[in-house]
């Protein structure tokens, strides 16, 4: 595992102390700072990275915060806005007796699932570290767990959006497998998201 970065922390901080992660303080000019957080683990870092990344690249002030404890909780209370997750984990909190088990029944239930005033972006397919699975899925099979971004609704306009979802349909089982051991052994994990942006065109 990695330990905790936090890039632009300033900005971080400043978006935190005010009411959402997406609105800046009274008085600010700077405009609203949408704040990706995550855990301390090498993926959740990265992705946070990636997404924050990406959300800039089309227009967005952005800032990451990682290393929290409780970040879904941070998400729920407007402490962040944005964070990366795996689905079928999401299915386990929210709906554990749930019987999704293929990437589409994990995205319908994760869709059905989702607490008010939370959306999510589409999934990247190729993110499910399983072998494929698609229809049939036996009893006791593994859930899909594929990369979403869990955001509060209605911060991002279409292009956005699309930008979020464009970084599901690059991302893979095996760029993550080569991004985590990069950080792993000393990349810093802005230079490796922006790396992999670059070479995605996104």
């Amino acid at each position: 595992m990695h330990s905790v970065a936090v890039r632009r922390t300033a900005a971080a901080i400043l978006a935190a102390t005010c009411a959402f992660a997406t609105i800046s303080c009274a008085g600010d000019d700077a405009g609203p700072v949408v704040v990706v957080g995550g855990d301390s683990t090498t993926e959740s870092v990265l992705l946070a990275e990636i997404y924050s990344q990406a959300l800039e690249r089309a227009g967005v002030d952005s800032a990451v915060a990682t290393g929290s404890a409780t970040p879904l909780t941070d998400l729920d209370a407007g402490r962040i806005a944005v964070l990366p997750a795996r689905n079928g984990a999401l299915v386990d909190r929210w709906n554990p007796a749930s019987p999704a088990r293929t990437p589409d029944e994990v995205v319908a239930a994760v869709n059905s699932a989702l607490p008010q005033g939370i959306s999510v972006s589409d999934a990247a397919d190729g993110t499910d570290p399983r072998p494929r699975v698609t229809e049939g899925a036996p009893e006791g099979a593994a859930r899909s767990q594929s990369i979403v971004a869990l955001y509060r609704s209605g911060i991002f306009d279409r292009r956005q959006l699309k930008k979020l979802n464009y970084v599901a349909g690059e991302l893979t089982t095996d760029d993550l497998i080569d991004l985590v051991h990069q950080v792993d052994t000393g990349t810093d994990p802005a230079l490796a998201a922006r790396a992999w942006l670059d070479a995605h065109a996104l």
